[in-house]
């Protein structure tokens, strides 16, 4: 918006100059020729002057108003002086095309006249002519931003029911801010509409299963083991809701990151000692003395124990986590020694609710949020994952950090 009052301000200063200019110089061009009579009427008037002894005797005299304006010494160029000094009358044209008579007599100038009066309607013709080509030269102005405002008037109208089309705009137009801002809340709204969906399917299958299995539970006779189903399908459940919601609330997080100095190998160290009391195999730590580097520590950690917990679900007997700095960058890799991942299922694996696992059984864990997580806290820190055969065999999840400084 503020490009746009630029351009209409800077815009408007520059046509008025230029109208301006333009028509000083066809208004002096347009100066009137001298009456033919006039020659003869500065002879009688030249003699006139020279017997009269004040102006108001030569006004008597020629019936016409005479003046007093000056020694004849300022606002005179030089050729206008020395003809004044040798006695000749000048005749001049007034701004409404008036013309008077200037004659010096002794030390002063006198001026005799209006002797023909100019046409005034001559001013308001220049005057309507200069507004009217300001009129149109605004209008051109204003068509192509009228044109665009209509284009993004259109979009708005079938957004409602479409929200597939971007809108398109010259890369001169004034609301490209504008429309670019319209073609990111699009791109927005359709990934939380997509969102929806995902949240909508993941629902209705996964809180499905545990529900169904806890109205087969209630139909038995009661009994411990009956309660300890039950319960364990309702922690099920919470688990599930708990991951889902948690997914809900990220979304829209990166704008409150809070990025400081983190030292990742003291973060990594502290992670391993907490998810050793879970069960899953050993992790094997391979780390730098130190490594600091600016990234909200909070999401970071999650991001590793994603992957650390992800490399445990699926390891045979090990799972490892190596640092690698680098003068630019920073390097976490998870590796296991599990089946790993086929190539055509690396991409699709980092999607929402994406599992490979396709029974969604409580054995296999998660709703498949865990890896989506992780990339999307990579990508709010300017990062990207990556995901390789392990040298343990399994797979190779890296995570490349940009090695910002505070």
């Amino acid at each position: 918006m503020r490009r746009l009052l630029t351009h209409f301000y800077v815009f408007l200063l520059l046509a008025i100059i230029g109208l301006g200019w333009s028509l000083e110089q066809v208004w002096r061009d347009y100066q009137p020729e001298i009456p033919p009579w006039f020659s003869a009427l500065t002879q009688s008037v030249s003699s006139l002057t020279a017997q009269a002894e004040s102006p108001d005797q030569l006004s008597e005299q020629i019936g016409l108003a005479v003046v007093v304006v000056g020694d004849g010494r300022v606002g005179w160029p030089e050729a206008e002086q020395r003809r004044l000094q040798q006695g000749e009358a000048l005749p001049v044209f007034s701004a409404d095309q008036s013309l008077y008579l200037y004659l010096k007599k002794d030390d002063v100038v006198w001026r005799i006249g209006p002797i023909a009066d100019g046409t005034e309607s001559t001013n308001y013709w220049y005057h309507l002519l200069f507004f009217v080509l300001l009129a149109l030269l605004t209008t051109l102005w204003i068509r192509p931003l009228a044109r665009d405002l209509h284009s993004l008037e259109s979009h708005l109208n079938t957004f409602a029911t479409d929200q597939s089309q971007t809108l398109q705009l010259p890369k001169r137009s004034l609301i490209q801010g504008l429309a670019n801002s319209f073609n990111r809340m699009r791109n927005q709204i359709q990934h939380l509409l997509g969102l929806q969906r995902e949240l909508t399917s993941a629902v209705s299958h996964d809180l499905r299963t545990p529900l169904a299995r806890m109205k087969f539970i209630l139909e038995m006779p009661d009994s411990p083991e009956v309660r300890e189903a039950l319960s364990e399908n309702v922690e099920e459940m919470e688990s599930l809701v708990e991951t889902l919601l948690d997914y809900a609330r990220l979304e829209g997080q990166e704008e409150l990151l809070e990025l400081s100095a983190v030292n990742l190998t003291e973060l990594c160290e502290n992670l391993a000692e907490k998810l050793e009391q879970l069960p899953g195999p050993p992790i094997s730590l391979h780390l730098p003395a130190q490594c600091v580097v600016a990234c909200d520590g909070h999401y970071l950690e999650r991001a590793i124990q994603n992957l650390v917990q992800n490399a445990r679900r699926h390891a045979l007997a090990k799972v490892a986590v190596h640092i690698e700095p680098s003068p630019k960058h920073i390097q976490i890799h998870v590796d296991d020694d599990g089946s790993g991942i086929a190539d055509h299922e690396k991409e699709r694996v980092l999607q929402p609710f994406v599992r490979l696992e396709t029974s969604r059984s409580r054995q296999s864990g998660g709703v498949g949020l865990g890896l989506t997580i992780v990339a999307r806290i990579v990508e709010w820190h300017h990062g990207r994952i990556d995901i390789t055969r392990s040298p343990l065999g399994g797979s190779r999840f890296t995570m490349t950090l940009p090695r910002r400084t505070q």
